[in-house]
């Protein structure tokens, strides 16, 4: 009986499921990307559009007010005011009153008149020294105290605003008017010039509500994960809340819009969240596309297996009748097609040379008890070394920078375990080491831990240093105090000299630690994870700086719990040069 071989069934399913597989998922791929690029960019397009709307709204009723300043900074009324008021007065005080009275009619009408009342909260428009001054309210009365100049002449944003030739902000600033600096506006301050120089008469104030802006803003809809931003100028800017604003840096990935006339700029970062939940419904059409190109590829395999292999199996099989003695012929194998032709020439040879079937079959059977010994290659560290290059090329060929970086570090990593002999290195080398180290923790961790290193005198890094001595450390910051965390997490390097000896800090912001859990490491009852490793842990390090330099080098820890810790490395300075 003829041993059934179904490699060639076996390599066409194999052909039709993987070309199909392939197929798959490139197509699968491309619409991710595709889909992803897509949904960000109508996502940023959605974003700049409602920005657009809102920046313009606040931009008409801020340019309102900015038109308002304008036309009291021209206004022969007021200008006359601020020009003839002081003399005015020492010469008639009836006469002054009735200047000022007539002035202040003057601007509460045009104040009225223009609708920035809404906007605007209080006008004042005063003298260079605060002695003479108009104010009206956008409550109708112009009653105020004497001090409302001085006031404003004593905040901290009248000497940046007035010195400003044209229209300049200063961000969200406290009410000088009031003790504890509520409400918050936003101020503008103008000087006022004789009409015929540029001799400063006096100024001219106005403060704007911030509640003016946010109202604009309330009918903005936030996700849990986006945040609109309100920048004033470099340096001056602001994230709105949904109920106020609260200063804070610009984060990267903003979709901005500068507002025309005031210089404004409102910014808008997306949300990841709602990306992702309409990325889901991409992924699933994704998946059915998958799952449809899947499917076809089943059918196709099994179409295939109908049509070649069944037909293949009885030529098979009529070889095995063959074989067992059975020249008779088939007809049955006989197919209009190419494997029928096959058939009509077995039954031809089996009618014809049924001896030398049999002598052939008494050979084959020969050849098959032969035996082979299979050499197994001892895989020794040079092998391994070449093998990681091997996969750094092909991951630097097709652009996987992750990979390739990995198999860098590890090689290196792995030579420096089996071939590393020296027991001291300089701390240069044993930066290196670490680096290799951490380059595969990061990836690992998908980039969410960093490493930084802050060397105070260069020529510390050529000091001595026991070998993997800094690697524990590293390891014990980020699994027992970043990971615990659930967050991202810094490890800092601060090498440094102190009273004639070197230092080496690693500090951490993970969850730090309690002064038990500091004595059982440097006890060694803190046991690392890593398989290489954990027979080097923090308690071995300071054993052997101990050993090596004497008893006053070592480790020190301080910790606190919820903050950080910090490791100290004390060895002795064998070398500044």
């Amino acid at each position: 009986m003829r041993k059934k071989n179904h490699s060639i069934r076996i390599q066409i399913v194999i052909c039709a499921m993987g070309l199909t597989l392939i197929l798959a998922l490139f197509i699968a791929a491309v619409s991710y990307i595709l889909s992803m690029r897509y949904l960000k960019e109508n996502q940023r397009q959605s974003a700049l559009t409602n920005i657009h709307v809102l920046g313009n709204s606040i931009d008409a009723e801020i340019h309102a007010v900015m038109t308002f300043s304008n036309w009291i900074c021209l206004d022969s009324t007021i200008n006359n005011y601020v020009q003839t008021v002081e003399k005015t007065y020492s010469e008639d005080e009836i006469s002054g009153r009735r200047l000022s009275m007539s002035a202040w009619n003057h601007l509460n009408n045009e104040f009225n008149i223009v609708g920035v009342r809404n906007y605007v909260d209080r006008v004042v428009i005063s003298t260079n020294d605060g002695d003479y001054f108009l104010q009206t309210i956008a409550g109708g009365s112009a009653l105020g105290g004497p001090n409302i100049p001085s006031k404003i002449l004593e905040s901290g944003f009248f000497d940046s605003l007035i010195s400003s030739q044209t229209f300049s902000w200063h961000g969200i600033c406290k009410n000088p008017m009031s003790k504890n600096g509520q409400p918050p506006i936003i101020p503008i301050i103008r000087a006022i010039y004789r009409s015929d120089s540029s001799e400063v008469l006096g100024w001219v104030y106005m403060d704007i509500p911030v509640s003016v802006v946010i109202d604009s803003l309330k009918s903005f809809v936030f996700e849990n994960d986006d945040a609109l931003y309100l920048t004033f100028s470099e340096g001056i800017s602001y994230r709105y809340d949904g109920k106020s604003f609260v200063k804070e840096a610009l984060p990267a990935n903003l979709v901005t819009y500068t507002l025309p006339e005031t210089g404004w700029r409102l910014s808008y970062l997306p949300s990841a969240s709602a990306l992702k939940a309409r990325m889901k419904i991409y992924l699933l059409l994704i998946m059915l596309v998958f799952t449809v190109i899947l499917f076809a590829g089943i059918i196709l395999s099994f179409s295939l297996h109908r049509i070649i292999t069944k037909p293949v199996n009885k030529l098979i099989g009529r070889l095995d009748q063959i074989g067992l003695g059975d020249f008779s012929r088939d007809s049955a194998i006989e197919w209009p097609n190419e494997l029928g032709e096959i058939g009509r020439g077995i039954n031809a040879l089996s009618q014809n040379v049924s001896e030398l079937m049999d002598k052939r079959l008494l050979d084959e059977k020969a050849k098959h008890d032969l035996e082979y010994q299979v050499l197994q290659s001892q895989i020794n560290p040079h092998f391994l070394y070449n093998t990681l290059g091997t996969i750094k090329w092909m991951a630097t060929i097709q652009g996987s920078d992750g990979i390739a970086d990995m198999s860098t570090a590890l090689s290196r990593l792995m030579k420096s375990i089996a071939k590393g002999t020296e027991s001291l290195i300089t701390l240069k080398d044993e930066f290196a080491l670490l680096d290799d180290y951490f380059t595969i923790m990061k990836y690992r961790y998908g980039g969410t831990i960093e490493l930084e290193y802050d060397i105070e005198d260069e020529s510390l890094l050529n000091n001595k240093i026991n070998r993997f001595s800094l690697q524990p450390i590293v390891e014990n910051s980020i699994f027992h105090g970043i990971e615990p965390k659930g967050s991202a997490g810094m490890i800092l390097i601060h090498t440094y000299e102190n009273n004639g000896k070197l230092c080496i800090d690693v500090t951490d912001n993970g969850i730090g630690m309690t002064p038990e859990t500091i004595r059982d490491v440097l006890d060694g009852k803190s046991k690392s994870s890593n398989e290489f490793f954990k027979q080097i842990g923090i308690s071995n390090v300071n054993e052997r700086i101990k050993y090596t330099f004497g008893e006053e080098y070592g480790i020190n820890i301080k910790s606190e719990v919820g903050s950080f810790t910090t490791t100290t490395f004390v060895l002795p300075l064998s070398n500044k040069d």
